[in-house]
């Protein structure tokens, strides 16, 4: 973090708690309107060094990671991130044509976890070259987690809501997985956001029983 500014002096104490006091800068409500993208500015706003991207990983063994495919909604995205920080995947691994983890929305949506989340983004091509690749993928049609233990390791596959997963991924799967909706009172599907939150509790709980 290089700068911090600050339009809401309430926030001073708190900031002056974790980060150097010379590092925060009192500017107008106005000034803060100008600066941030965000329609309603909380009152603070940070300056930070974008973090060197992560190592893509050599092997997929012993390792629980999303791949996401072409998710495309930055709040999704940043829910995702967030999931993924919550549950300690060890990766959340991106096709070039996800919305960029660093857009304002996806950050803000993350609440941090984009920071903290290894993340990097892979072709398909590459993904499925990874040793010790166990593929499985979230849909409808899949086989209900109800009935299956989570496997140990592996990557699970979440794919855009409104086109669903690539062919060059779903002719390489291991298995298809489905969240059972057998109460549903009429919903077709779940949002991506949170298949992956009801996917992240199945898979990181009940494999480390």
């Amino acid at each position: 973090m290089e700068t911090v500014y600050l339009s809401n002096p309430d926030y001073r104490e708190l900031l002056a708690e974790v980060v150097d006091e010379s590092s925060i800068s009192s500017i107008s409500p106005r000034e803060m309107h100008q600066l941030s993208q965000m329609t309603t500015p909380p009152g603070v706003l940070a300056v930070c060094t974008v973090p060197e991207p992560s190592l893509v990983p050599t092997s997929m063994q012993h390792l629980h990671a999303f791949y996401l495919d072409a998710i495309r909604d930055p709040g999704n995205l940043g829910t995702i991130l967030r999931i993924a920080d919550w549950f300690g995947l060890d990766y959340v691994l991106l096709s070039p044509d996800c919305v960029d983890i660093y857009n304002h929305k996806v950050l803000q949506a993350s609440m941090g976890s984009a920071f903290r989340v290894r993340t990097c983004t892979l072709e398909i091509h590459d993904l499925l070259t990874l040793d010790g690749l166990q593929l499985f993928v979230c849909d409808t049609g899949g086989t209900s987690i109800n009935s299956m233990p989570p496997p140990a390791s592996g990557v699970i596959v979440l794919g855009n809501e409104s086109l669903g997963v690539s062919g060059a991924l779903m002719h390489q799967v291991g298995a298809l997985l489905a969240i059972p909706g057998d109460r549903s009172l009429g919903a077709e599907s779940l949002n991506v956001a949170s298949a992956a939150a009801v996917m992240a509790a199945w898979w990181v709980n009940r494999s480390s029983d």
